[in-house]
């Protein structure tokens, strides 16, 4: 293919960019003329509109594994088996094993356990308490509970007592369980491997469990290391609710996990977090699980101050009280928060428009945005209050219980 015809190519798939078949055309010249790197830019680029012909699928997933383009690789791999290709999905997921084995060395098992959603190198965390506002509660708490033992691993040998064991944040949405979980890690130097729902779960047969065995081997070769669960009710959803076997099987291989049944779980730190902890299965809870539970309120005054000022960091601003603000705020989240910030940079961008000019975002600004949001925290706190009065027979949730009798919180809730 000579280079003429390959740059006429480009300039015709540049002209016509949404032309598909004629991007199909360059992406095959380019890979016949040996630049797989180019062709698989423009396979890529196919992948994503969902317009990579079935019968390429195989053949584009091996180039891209010549080129170690792991993404591609696994897209093409789920493309094919989506699209029902029988022949040769087997050698992509070989090489998908392949690839993730030498990158992470973890061995991946035959039948195609993937723990590719774990970074291929694990960091120590850099965020500590200090990048959390307020919460000094909950932040004594968890040094007493968690960081300390890691960090006087003398003091609690001497007394026969191991550091590790699991951790469970449960609180409203977006009020820093995630960040909490970090700055844990950061606190004790500990690289931190977050695990997402999505890292894990799997349409396929099997592929959840092993998805989750993956993430628990990647945190034990990396140990000492926290390993944060996200949505823990999705993953541990009680079994006596859940009527089909798949969330059973899931859950089981989660215990097994946490109570290292054939692997060693010295210096492992399990945090996991959940909007719904009601939902957790109970055995999840157990001694030696995650039985330490703490509840994270939504953001007291300091940390919306201080969550504001993080917001408003990069924005040209002039006469902006946070405290004011964070006074004129209670019960709202992070989310919460920022939905304000956004709603008054609306404000702001249609007053430049108007007057041509650019003006600062102001303190008015912002109370008039407060004015228009309400904190999506009362609608949690309320399913807690039901949950609490009716189920909360083991007294496991007696910190939220004295949260909502707080004088600030039964007025918010009754207004």
């Amino acid at each position: 293919m000579s280079t003429e015809r390959i740059a006429a190519l480009r300039k015709a798939v540049e002209a016509s960019p949404d032309d598909d078949m004629l991007r199909l055309i360059l992406a095959e010249s380019l890979a016949t003329a040996g630049d797989a790197v180019g062709a698989l830019d423009e396979y890529a680029v196919l992948l994503d509109r969902g317009a990579l012909p079935a019968e390429h699928l195989v053949a584009v997933g091996e180039l891209a594994a010549t080129a170690e383009r792991l993404p591609l690789l696994r897209g093409c791999l789920e493309a094919a088996r989506q699209a029902g290709v029988v022949e040769g999905t087997g050698r992509l997921q070989q090489l998908v094993d392949e690839i993730v084995t030498r990158r992470t060395g973890v061995l991946v098992p035959a039948g195609g356990v993937d723990p590719a959603p774990m970074q291929a190198e694990v960091l120590r965390e850099s965020t500590t308490f200090d990048r959390v506002g307020g919460m000094d509660d909950v932040k004594q708490l968890i040094h007493r509970l968690v960081i300390l033992p890691l960090s006087r691993l003398e003091l609690y040998a001497k007394y026969g007592r191991r550091a590790g064991g699991g951790v469970l944040l449960y609180g409203p949405p977006g009020c820093g369980k995630t960040l909490l979980a970090r700055a844990t890690a950061g606190e004790c130097g500990l690289p931190f491997v977050n695990v997402r729902i999505e890292d894990v779960m799997d349409p396929y047969l099997g592929v959840s469990e092993r998805n989750l065995h993956a993430a628990f081997e990647r945190a034990r070769a990396s140990a000492p290391c926290v390993l944060f669960l996200d949505e823990l009710d999705a993953l541990a959803f009680a079994r006596h609710k859940h009527g089909g076997s798949d969330a059973r099987r899931l859950v089981d291989v989660l215990l097994q996990e946490l109570d290292a049944i054939g692997s060693e779980n010295d210096g492992l730190l399990v945090l996991a977090a959940t909007n719904a902890p009601w939902d957790v299965d109970e055995a999840m809870l157990r001694p030696g699980r995650f039985d330490r539970v703490v509840f994270v309120p939504p953001p007291d005054e300091a940390a919306r101050a201080s969550i504001v000022d993080v917001l408003l960091r990069d924005v040209p601003t002039a006469g902006v009280d946070l405290r004011a603000l964070a006074a004129r705020t209670p019960m709202f989240s992070g989310a919460d928060l920022r939905a304000v910030v956004e709603r008054a940079l609306d404000r702001v961008i249609d007053e430049a428009l108007a007057t041509g000019q650019e003006p600062p975002l102001s303190g008015a600004h912002l109370e008039a945005a407060a004015e228009v949001v309400r904190p999506t925290t009362l609608d949690w706190l309320h399913r807690v209050r039901g949950y609490i009065e009716f189920a909360n027979h083991s007294e496991r949730y007696d910190d939220v219980a004295a949260y909502l009798r707080t004088k600030d919180v039964r007025r918010r809730m009754a207004g």
